[in-house]
């Protein structure tokens, strides 16, 4: 029997896998009257890494709403250590102080099958090398089920390189369709992505002009929405008390400069994603962004001003305020290093973007920072370490930089061999 027939020509199995797949994209999803995750199984998979982080950032609203008051349980697990029993176990266990628990699963399109795999989740080219691993991906799907009412799995497949759009297993995939839900993250359509901006400065208390819009996605940045975002907030800071961004202020404000592309890195950094941050400081070096000198030299200035904002916020200090002179004394003299001199003028904006960034940073963070670029300045200007390509240098400060990592290629003791 033909499409005609309707569910008539199904199969009793097929109705019963039609009435219970849950797939949806992003766009359906926030339309969706109900949009709970919690007590679900949830894959979020697609291209877009930005949609992604603001459907996580939804189901931690949610389980901060649904925990009365108590601290929710928020696990990461990263998935090419992720394993199905691992999984299981907490899953259907509470969470520590009685609220919602939430298990996350970064990268899950690398949690291990059954083929082989490198050091990087690759399969090997002549099927021998890397280490046979267990198809923790087929052992999940098996686990896939009904949870606890305040608790849930979420799943996030890694950022996409290329035409090959990264995802899970069918079978995982599959498993959680039927028992939770999938969302679909596609890369935004041109004309959907200005509707995006247009939205992003409306949340800002902006009306941004639609050509100003156009200008940004077709000419200026692209479709990349965490990119997008990052221009919309530094244009709705330009802007000030005017309520309305203009294609004038994006031509003025949106020349892609070695200084914005850091600020992005320095935001990747402090979301912890050292696959990111590596891929936009690859990105500076191919496009000749800069030298690997001028790009750790700018690197290391905005980490100075970073270390200055936070001074300056933890006493109270707020973009646009004056300082107080007990303050203002804290800060270098030169005006060359004063971030409140060197930023100011057409460029304050900068203060208010530190600003935020600063109250997501740790000192502790900042101290470690500090030693790295340390450790990688003498490597690249080859007075010690085992690193003399700059290249591979920075590289490695930026997986030091997000993950607080220790890097023993700082130290070069007599006689080792180095790298590059």
């Amino acid at each position: 029997m033909g499409w005609a027939g309707g569910r008539q020509g199904l199969t009793a199995k097929a109705q019963r896998t039609q009435r219970t797949e849950m797939r949806r994209t992003y766009a359906e999803q926030m339309k969706a009257k109900d949009k709970r995750c919690l007590g679900k199984w949830v894959l979020l998979t697609g291209r877009e890494q930005q949609l992604k982080r603001e459907l996580l950032a939804q189901v931690r609203q949610e389980a901060e709403a649904a925990s009365a008051g108590e601290e929710p349980t928020w696990e990461v697990l990263d998935g090419p250590s992720a394993t199905a029993s691992d999984v299981r176990a907490r899953s259907q266990t509470g969470a520590l102080f009685g609220g919602a628990r939430v298990v996350v699963i970064r990268e899950a399109d690398r949690i291990p099958t059954s083929r082989r795999q490198d050091g990087d989740g690759e399969e090997d080219d002549d099927g021998r090398k890397g280490e046979r691993k267990p198809d923790e991906q087929r052992k999940m799907a098996k686990v896939v089920g009904p949870l606890p009412a305040g608790v849930a799995v979420v799943l996030v497949t890694g950022e996409s390189r290329g035409r090959q759009q990264r995802d899970v297993r069918a079978a995982l995939r599959n498993a959680i369709a039927k028992e939770g839900l999938v969302i679909e993250c596609p890369a935004m359509e041109r004309g959907a992505a200005v509707a995006w901006v247009i939205a992003q400065a409306k949340e800002r208390g902006k009306t941004m002009e639609r050509t100003a819009a156009r200008n940004l996605v077709e000419q200026k940045v692209g479709t990349g929405l965490a990119e997008l975002e990052a221009e919309v907030e530094k244009l709705a800071l330009f802007a000030g008390e005017g309520k309305t961004i203009t294609a004038a202020q994006v031509d003025e404000v949106t020349p892609r400069l070695l200084e914005e592309d850091v600020f992005r890195l320095l935001d990747a950094v402090g979301r912890g994603e050292p696959g990111h941050a590596v891929a936009i400081l690859r990105g500076m070096l191919q496009e000749k962004r800069g030298s690997p000198g001028m790009i750790f030299w700018q690197l290391a200035q905005s980490l100075r001003e970073l270390w200055q904002v936070k001074l300056l916020t933890d006493r109270g200090w707020k973009p646009g305020e004056e300082v107080d002179e007990e303050t203002e004394a804290l800060l270098p003299q030169d005006p060359r290093k004063n971030a409140l001199a060197r930023l100011k003028g057409r460029r304050a904006w900068l203060l208010a973007r530190l600003a935020k960034q600063a109250g997501t940073t740790r000192w502790a963070q900042l101290t470690q920072a500090v030693e790295a670029l340390r450790g990688c300045d003498l490597a690249m200007k080859g007075i010690g370490g085992k690193v003399r390509d700059e290249g591979t240098a920075l590289e490695l400060l930026v997986v030091q930089l997000c993950t607080g990592m220790e890097m023993p290629v700082w130290e070069s003791p007599e006689g080792e061999r180095v790298l590059g």
